[in-house]
């Protein structure tokens, strides 16, 4: 546990006190200031950089929770037809970057784009997916699932005779909705909400590729952090500081308020799945397939580009091999890369994770406590944030990583750890600590006892967390643009390039090989 409580501190909190550190200076080593703050507060273009960021962000989760909670409830509730294909086409936007969806859209529907051009020739007047609606609908588009998902378990978990309650005293279906059932999933509604929150203010690629050359903090921290390198890059650290106030303090509010309220049920029955007749069963059946299945044309058409002649940015409506070809053989390793990374930081993870899941859930104490908020850090703070940290962190001393691939795999690890922590200790909270004290009893020391029995008892969860982190790392950009090293480019980086640099075909290729990259896991856990 100690070692292990070591590691965290060592590799997460003092890097991120050291950007809490260079905020307050201006120079190398130089005196604590508060100069870089009131730089900050003097400059119209970063107080709208974080106005566009918290709007954007606020703006996507109150859309999602528009569109996810009904469909949540019409698939606890009802009996949609296709249930199993809907859960898996709705996780199918988290584990694909949203650059590419980002990408996708602008042929649809950029200056250019083919419904653009469509569009216009009706006479409809339509400018483009530019700008903070855009960037808005994709964050809602690509995020949504983080609240139907919760939001569906809860609607699961509440007991029928509460509704039926409400109906008994002369209470309609929607009034029943609005005032019974929405108020007992509401904390999984708003831990929904705030992950989507969470993940948009962060996010980098997005803004970066349609945000229409607006500011957005997690964009204003990078170009600062990059235009300053080889000085004292402390108003970048400045930027940083404040994308993590702003994360946290969302957190805080929404434990605040889920603490001042009372949420529990008497009764603890699951709740009957009904049928819906005539038009409302087709209205119902055709709402939730639309939510879930627009936010996959992006990847649809990527994958369909990428078989077509690209020159640039002009695609020619003919089948070719040309994109896979270069990728496969010109431009073959960053997919090496990618793969090499993510089996690195996946197995690392594990190793790591898994102890930390024992720990967490059979050694109570202050330091598992401290423990489980330390491993949380990670969900709170943006990518490119953890990667100037770790840059100011390992750029000299005893153990020098930046400029090396050990870097891009040491931030892997860190921001995707807490997926195999959360799983393991889920599975351990199932399993009763008398077969591990029997084993014990037995003569069995404990190590072999964690080993041959624990371990293997915890393999669900394991194997769940390990596909869930190679998933979001093979698909990982914004730590990775910060923490790009020579010679270790990843296909999400060529992607991004591709893209700014308008060249549509390689740039399709790596968003096909890495779908399928993320697809196929999917499927094999969902099969086994």
């Amino acid at each position: 546990c100690l070692l292990i409580f070591i590691a965290v501190i060592y590799f997460l909190i003092v890097p991120i006190s050291v950007v809490f550190k260079g905020s307050l200076q201006t120079l190398e080593g130089g005196p604590l200031t508060l100069e870089n703050y009131q730089k900050f507060s003097m400059y119209r273009s970063y107080w709208q950089s974080l106005g566009n960021s918290v709007g954007v962000s606020l703006t996507a989760s109150v859309l999602t929770i528009l569109l996810a909670v009904p469909l949540a409830f019409l698939v606890a509730r009802y009996n949609i037809p296709g249930k199993p294909i809907l859960l898996a086409l709705s996780t199918i936007p988290l584990m694909v970057p949203s650059f590419i969806a980002a990408f996708a859209w602008i042929f649809l529907l950029g200056r250019a784009g083919v419904l653009t051009v469509f569009i216009r020739s009706l006479g409809i007047p339509f400018g483009s997916i530019y700008g903070h609606g855009g960037v808005t609908a994709i964050f809602t588009m690509q995020f949504f699932p983080y609240v139907f998902l919760m939001t569906l378990s809860g609607f699961s978990s509440v007991d029928e005779s509460v509704e039926e309650a409400g109906r008994s005293l002369g209470t309609g279906p929607f009034r029943t909705f609005v005032k019974v059932s929405m108020p007992l999933v509401l904390p999984s509604i708003l831990s929904g909400a705030l992950l989507v929150f969470m993940t948009a203010v962060e996010n980098f690629g997005v803004p970066m590729i349609i945000g229409e050359q607006k500011p957005y903090l997690s964009v204003r921290a990078y170009t600062e952090f990059t235009s300053e390198i080889g000085d004292h890059p402390g108003m970048a650290y400045a930027l940083s500081v404040i994308l993590i106030l702003v994360t946290m303090t969302s957190l805080m509010a929404q434990r605040y308020y889920l603490r001042k309220r009372n949420f529990i049920q008497s009764a603890r029955g699951r709740p009957l799945v009904r049928e819906l007749q005539g038009v409302r069963h087709y209205l119902a059946t055709l709402y939730c397939y639309l939510v879930v299945c627009i936010p996959l044309i992006p990847f649809a058409i990527a994958v369909v580009v990428s078989f077509m002649e690209t020159r640039g940015p002009v695609i020619h409506p003919h089948f070719s091999l040309r994109n896979y070809a270069y990728a496969l053989h010109q431009a073959a390793r960053p997919i090496f890369n990618s793969y090499f990374l993510a089996a690195v930081a996946t197995i690392a993870s594990v190793f790591v994770g898994v102890p930390t899941g024992y720990i967490l859930t059979r050694r109570r104490s202050i330091v598992g406590d401290g423990l489980d908020l330390a491993i949380m850090l990670p969900f709170t703070i943006a990518g490119t944030v953890l990667g100037i940290a770790l840059i100011s962190m390992f750029n000299s001393g005893v153990l020098v990583l930046t400029g090396t691939w050990m870097i891009l795999a040491l931030s892997y690890t860190i921001r995707k750890m807490p997926f195999i922590a959360r799983s393991s200790s889920s599975i351990l909270y199932q399993l009763d600590p008398a077969l591990e004290e029997a084993s014990v009893s037995l003569g069995v020391p404990p190590m072999k006892t964690f080993f041959k029995i624990t371990v293997r008892l915890m393999a669900a969860g394991i194997v769940s967390g390990a596909i869930l982190t190679w998933i979001t790392t093979i698909s990982e950009i914004s730590s990775t643009i910060v923490l790009q090293t020579p010679g270790w480019s990843t296909m999400t980086l060529e992607m991004f390039n591709g893209i700014i640099s308008d060249e549509m075909g390689a740039a399709t290729a790596y968003a096909s090989i890495l779908i399928m990259s993320a697809v196929v896991p999917l499927l094999i856990m969902m099969r086994f």
